[in-house]
This record gives structure tokens, C-alpha cells and sequence, in this order.
């Protein structure tokens, strides 16, 4: 079967991407993308395809996969959502390596970062000794924001680097015959959406901008960013109204409505799904960090 491109959905100024998973079975097509990744498993367990190469994976296994590496987790058991609750659980952290190489080139002290993102092509798991230090890290890092997110990722990649008894999962690495799809249409929805995410935006407008019917559309958004589109809308809005809160002195209700929604109750229903607090509590905890 040929490798799925997938497109990480960051969003606009996001340089490093960190999804939480909760899922009843992990992502399916064996797939690829530009981003290295990070993955840290906390629930589940099964088969991990990467490359030409298959091994077993386990809850607290973490593992690094580089640039354009396919790969997939498959459960041992697939969960059915009508009968069986989630069982596929993890936390993933996607950055773009070539930037990352790029800004660590000049410092010879990243010498053993840099030299791991080149290893990363083979896919490594992180040894038994050193995975639950990393894992731990890899938590925490949901914790944060802005750039102390991007030291903590360095942190972890120098944590790794220094793993003697790292596993290198493909003796092949990167196909060389590897080929990046072409996705303008979702290239043009991500574009859209975070530049007018203040305005409607309706699932009918979106579909006939690609072409497509609503139904069609998003079957073929999910397959391509592994999220629906209204939740990827959702975490725009709210991407932005943290930036909102963080930098301007404006209050929750014109947080709201500059961030596209046009009631309270909404807005404070999504804030609270993606950050974990209300607005309120998000601006006094940086307030209460800034003092």
C-alpha cells in the first residue's frame, strides 16, 4: 500500500504542534509527513509499521519518526466506539526538522541534537531506562506555551540524544522514491481559515471554494489532517483568542467576537475544550505568571 502524504494542521504562527490523542483506534493509513515527530504512548497497544520494518509497541514506549518517514500504530484489537471506550491514547509533538536543523547549525553544543534529527530518518525508540524521563518531559511540554514550549522540546531532544541504548527501528529509512503530494485544496482551506477565522464561516462556503459537497469535504479533510474540520476551525479561534488575552487588554466578550463567534456560550463552551479553563482562569493564570 502506498504511504498517505498527511498535512499536520499547525496553526498560523505555530511553530511547534502538540496533539493530545484520545481516540478509540489510532490514525489507520501508514503515512508521512514534512514534520519530524515525537510520540509518547499512554494507552494502548499493538503493531508499528515503519517503513519496510514492524515491532511491537506498548503503553510508555515513546518514539521519534523524521522527516517524510512512513509510519503507522495499529491496535492489537480494534476498538468498536458503539461497545468499547477509548483505548488509544497518546501525546505527539510534530516540528519542521529543516528549521529546526537550520537555527541549531551555528551552535556546536546541538552537535548531538542535530546528529539524532539525522538518525530520526531510520525511526528510534527511546530505550526503557530513559523513556519515562522523556516521557515526563513530553507531558509537560502540554503545560506550556509560546517559546518556553520550543526550550522544552530542545530539552527533550537533548534528553534523547544522550540515550546510548536508542533502537533503530528500519534499516532503510526515508524511501528515496518518496514523493510529496501536492494539496492545494487543503493548503488553500488552512490559508483561508486562519486569515478570516474572525468572520462566518459556514461548511458549505469551505466545500464550494474546493469544489466539493459538504459530505465530501469533509470525509476528505479528515483523511488528509486526521481531524474534522470544524474542530480545526474551533482551534483557530481559539488559538487566537489566548493571543488575544495574552498580548491585548481586552475583555472575554470582545475576545469572543473578534475570534469569529457570536455568543458567549459557545465561545466559552470551545475555550474550555481546548485549554481546560475558562477564559478568565487562562488570563489569571498568565497574569499570575508575568507577576
Amino acid at each position: 500500500m502506498q504511504p498517505l502524504y498527511f498535512k499536520v494542521p499547525r496553526l498560523k504562527d505555530e511553530t511547534i504542534r502538540v496533539e493530545c490523542w484520545e481516540l478509540y483506534n489510532f490514525f489507520e493509513p501508514i503515512h508521512y509527513h514534512e514534520e519530524f515527530q515525537i510520540t509518547l504512548i499512554q494507552e494502548g497497544g499493538g503493531s508499528l509499521f515503519v517503513a519496510e520494518s514492524v515491532t511491537d509497541f506498548k503503553k510508555g514506549d515513546v518514539y521519534l519518526f523524521g522527516k517524510n518517514l512512513p509510519h503507522v500504530f495499529r491496535n492489537n484489537v480494534f476498538v468498536h466506539p458503539i461497545n468499547e471506550g477509548k483505548k488509544a491514547k497518546a501525546i505527539s509533538v510534530f516540528f519542521n526538522q529543516d528549521v529546526l536543523k537550520n537555527s541549531l547549525s551555528e551552535i556546536p553544543e546541538a552537535y548531538g541534537i542535530q546528529r539524532l534529527l539525522d538518525f530520526s530518518i531510520y525511526g528510534i525508540k527511546v530505550s526503557n531506562w530513559n523513556k519515562a524521563i522523556v516521557g515526563n518531559k513530553l507531558s509537560e511540554l502540554t503545560k506550556k506555551n509560546t517559546f518556553e514550549r520550543f526550550l522544552g522540546l530542545l530539552e527533550i531532544l537533548e534528553c534523547i540524544s544522550k540515550d546510548n541504548n536508542l533502537d533503530f527501528i528500519s534499516s532503510s529509512g526515508v524511501p528515496i522514491h518518496t514523493v510529496i503530494e501536492n494539496i492545494p485544496k487543503i493548503n488553500l482551506v488552512f490559508d483561508y481559515i486562519r486569515n478570516n477565522y474572525s468572520e462566518k464561516i459556514t461548511l458549505k462556503q469551505i466545500a464550494g471554494m474546493v469544489n466539493m459537497s459538504p459530505t465530501a469535504f469533509c470525509r476528505y479533510f479528515k483523511y488528509k489532517s486526521q481531524k474534522t474540520f470544524s474542530r480545526f476551525l474551533i482551534e483557530v479561534r481559539i488559538a487566537n483568542a489566548c493571543r488575544l488575552l495574552y498580548q491585548d487588554d481586552i475583555n472575554t466578550s470582545e475576545c469572543c467576537f473578534s475570534c469569529g463567534y457570536n455568543n458567549l456560550s459557545n465561545f466559552h463552551k470551545h475555550f474550555k475544550s481546548i485549554t481546560g479553563m475558562t477564559p478568565l482562569e487562562y488570563r489569571g493564570k498568565i497574569l499570575n505568571k508575568a507577576s
